[in-house]
């Protein structure tokens, strides 16, 4: 017996802890289109999708269509911790160097340990789909990618020093010709600039042809 798919709609409704018919009727529909379109029978027209996501705040219209990776399933419910978050600001008394106690502000927010695991875990769940979908399948360039992890993780096991020359090449590769960054390196790279490293490292490339 097949497994019925769930569509994003279905998986959004559910996290915001929404019914079905309240969902229909928000967005003007029967609450048999609405079970028509969560059980695919029917595609989910344009226009209401639009109103799904003015109705749920989801912007990327097209997750309520499709059937959702699991990363794109925990930023949803990420999304909706964010949210639905409530935050207090309450006074925390301090004793001063002079003995004397005294009161900040500090800021408490009601899901903040659930926002901060989906957060991280989204993002491992995000990285892996990612490896699998470069090593998955026989094609050429997917070989190519196996052996280029294969290369990488021997490198991160290897020696710290090896693994600061890998570091420092792809911070080059991916992030250092963006402009945001000029205005406020981190400074375990800022260092090496300032020596000339990442100059020196383009010249390289561009000798070789390597450059884009």
């Amino acid at each position: 017996m097949a497994v019925m798919k769930m569509i994003g709609l279905q998986f959004i409704a559910d996290t915001f802890q929404m019914e079905y018919k309240s969902v229909a009727e928000k967005i003007g529909v029967s609450k048999q289109t609405f079970q028509d379109w969560i059980k695919g029978r029917r595609k989910i027209p344009l226009q209401r999708l639009q109103q799904l996501s003015d109705l749920f705040g989801v912007n990327e219209v097209e997750l309520f269509q499709k059937e959702l990776t699991e990363s794109e399933k925990l930023e949803i419910q990420l999304f909706y911790f964010q949210k639905t978050d409530s935050v207090e600001d309450v006074d925390v008394p301090q004793i001063g160097e002079d003995g004397k106690e005294y009161f900040i502000k500090h800021t408490i927010s009601q899901n903040q340990n659930v926002i901060d695991y989906l957060y991280v875990r989204s993002k491992e769940v995000k990285l892996l789909e990612n490896v699998e979908h470069l090593i998955t399948g026989l094609d050429p360039v997917n070989e190519a990618n196996k052996e280029t992890l294969s290369s990488v993780l021997q490198v991160l096991n290897s020696s710290t020093k090896d693994k600061k020359t890998l570091e420092m090449v792809l911070f080059y590769l991916t992030e250092y010709q963006k402009e945001d960054y000029w205005g406020g390196m981190l400074s375990q790279y800022s260092q090496y600039a300032d020596k000339g490293f990442f100059e020196k490292f383009k010249n390289l490339l561009n000798e070789f042809g390597l450059s884009n």
